[in-house]
């Protein structure tokens, strides 16, 4: 009787031992299968141009954490997604801070603060679906996140063109 409780029970640890076993092969074959799925896909996400001309303008050209946080979002957009989170990481920080500086000259207004921080939460998605979810979520937030990076350049752009707007009229009234 001992004999054959003793010959089940390494029975069914063989079973058991061949059930985890196949679970995690099938599991490792479908990361692999992901894996190989987007490996060779890489995206173009339109960017804006960098406003130099703006900031010469402006007399802003000297400032470096702009800069920096602008050539993080193209050279995110020469990635291929596999490589992606690292520099999602380095964004999210040049985002952080520059929102926790003071934007220099007339760019402190809470018009450009507001579109920063959409910049910023896109950035977090991004990096949150590097870990679940690539090919389905990633890429639209990725696309979400250079949208919002582009309408924070747009009304940097439109803040000059609104002050001049005001300034000409208040002129033409004295």
């Amino acid at each position: 009787m001992k004999k054959n409780l003793i010959f089940i029970f390494l029975l069914l640890a063989l079973c058991f031992s061949c059930i985890s076993n196949s679970s995690n092969q099938t599991v490792s074959a479908t990361t692999e299968a992901l894996e190989d799925e987007t490996e060779d896909l890489v995206y173009d996400f339109s960017l804006n141009e960098y406003p130099a001309a703006f900031l010469k303008e402006e007399q802003l050209d000297e400032w470096e954490d702009f800069e920096r946080l602008y050539n993080s979002m193209k050279r995110l957009s020469e990635l291929n997604l596999n490589d992606v989170q690292v520099d999602l990481l380095a964004l999210s920080t040049r985002i952080k801070n520059i929102s926790k500086s003071k934007f220099p000259g007339d760019l402190e207004v809470p018009q450009l603060r507001s579109r920063l921080k959409v910049v910023e939460m896109q950035a977090q998605k991004a990096r949150y679906f590097t870990r679940y979810y690539k090919k389905d979520s990633l890429v639209p937030t990725i696309e979400k996140l250079y949208t919002a990076y582009n309408a924070f350049l747009s009304r940097m752009l439109s803040l000059k063109e609104e002050s001049s707007a005001v300034s000409s009229e208040t002129a033409s009234i004295d």
